[in-house]
């Protein structure tokens, strides 16, 4: 049977130790929490349909009693890909993170709202958030754990988005999705106070982008609920162009498909209509348009920005591969691939085609070198990190 190479997500609850000022599930019944015995179901139900990967979320999953068993039993059935997605405050716990790599856990995706400890914390609604999801990181990274980040969009982070995406690279976080927010639960309550338009945004979208494409990372970022005209040459970054290519299992059982069930709350106006991109993109969401309208959209202009002195910053998978080369001198491809099966950066490299993409990147950067001999490459790291 060919993989499924699609994600399989199951929330395990709505319960959350976070009080999000922009949660769109702020209005959620905080009572569901699925049972093991049913998250124990789907898993392998998603196994049985050959799914790939194998997300967890919530509401916050790290408060759910039986995460790490979770992850277990997906692990031992055979997934190769586990990840959660968390506002990280219970990760200061490095005992726990430790439980969690150790049960099978492949990648973490964070919710840093802002670079500015005092700024996350108002938007997440817990004093000492930023400082212990912070040091989930930490423990993360030192477990070897690949790590993400979304970042919601609003008033108080959007002029800063390329900074916060900045200082969350240089703290080993390379994969990142900027979300435009949904204005439902908590967010349409605060919308007066934390809401921005599209178009206002649109330009500082621009500039992170750019950044991550100095950096020769462009693929590490897309942008959700973001309609492609408000990414003029970046339109391909816009989740939702091709499939989103993710099922979605609720506490309550209920089983959905993004790509018919995500789009529901979406609307086109005249401005669409003779839009290129008028069959690919789905619209604005009519919560959106409620408040902001149509205006001033046929008119987003990009925008460019200078850059200052280049930084190193990697791609998991160049990391990885950087990791395995520390070890040794020089090493063929079909030892760091052996080496790779004990190292979860990066868990897509088992045909080789991502080593080779990620070493071609780091050789033109002149981070590490290739050789040919006797009908094999050989490669090995020139810089010390």
């Amino acid at each position: 049977m060919k993989q499924n190479t699609n994600c399989y997500e199951i929330l395990l609850n709505y319960n959350c130790n976070a009080k999000c000022l922009y949660c769109s599930q702020g209005s959620f019944d905080k009572s569901l929490n699925a049972s093991f015995d049913m998250v124990a179901r789907e898993i392998y139900l998603a196994k049985r349909k050959n799914f790939a990967r194998l997300g967890f979320s919530g509401g916050e999953p790290t408060v759910s009693p039986y995460l790490v068993k979770a992850v277990k039993l997906a692990k031992n059935i055979g997934f190769n890909f586990i990840r959660i997605q968390t506002n990280g405050i219970r990760l200061s716990d490095y005992n726990f993170c430790q439980e969690l790599a150790e049960a099978g856990l492949t990648f973490c995706k964070f919710s840093f709202m802002s670079d500015k400890p005092e700024i996350h914390d108002k938007l997440v609604g817990v004093p000492g958030a930023f400082r212990n999801a912070m040091e989930g990181v930490k423990n993360l990274k030192k477990l070897k754990i690949r790590l993400g980040n979304n970042i919601v969009v609003n008033k108080y982070n959007y002029k800063n988005l390329k900074k916060i995406i900045e200082f969350l690279l240089d703290k080993g976080i390379s994969n990142f999705v900027v979300i435009y927010p949904i204005y439902t639960g908590s967010m349409s309550k605060n919308y007066k106070d934390l809401g921005i338009s599209l178009l206002e945004v649109s330009e500082y979208f621009l500039k992170a982008i750019e950044f991550m494409a100095s950096h020769d990372m462009s693929n590490e970022i897309l942008f959700l609920n973001v309609p492609p005209c408000f990414l003029p040459g970046y339109e391909n970054n816009a989740i939702g162009m091709e499939h989103f290519n993710t099922v979605v299992s609720d506490p309550k059982g209920n089983v959905s498909d993004l790509d018919k069930t995500a789009n529901s709350n979406k609307i086109k106006g005249d401005v669409c209509k003779n839009c290129i991109f008028n069959e690919r993109c789905s619209g604005l969401d009519k919560a959106y348009v409620d408040i902001f309208g149509w205006t001033g959209i046929e008119n987003v202009k990009r925008k460019y920005s200078g850059e200052g002195k280049k930084k190193e910053y990697f791609t998991d998978n160049e990391r990885c591969m950087i990791e395995i080369l520390k070890s040794d001198k020089i090493l063929s491809t079909q030892e760091i691939l052996e080496k790779a099966k004990n190292i979860p950066l990066c868990q897509d490299c088992i045909d080789g085609n991502a080593v080779l993409n990620a070493a071609n990147k780091l050789i033109k950067r002149g981070i590490i070198s290739k050789s040919f001999k006797k009908g094999k490459y050989y490669w090995k790291l020139e810089k010390v990190f």
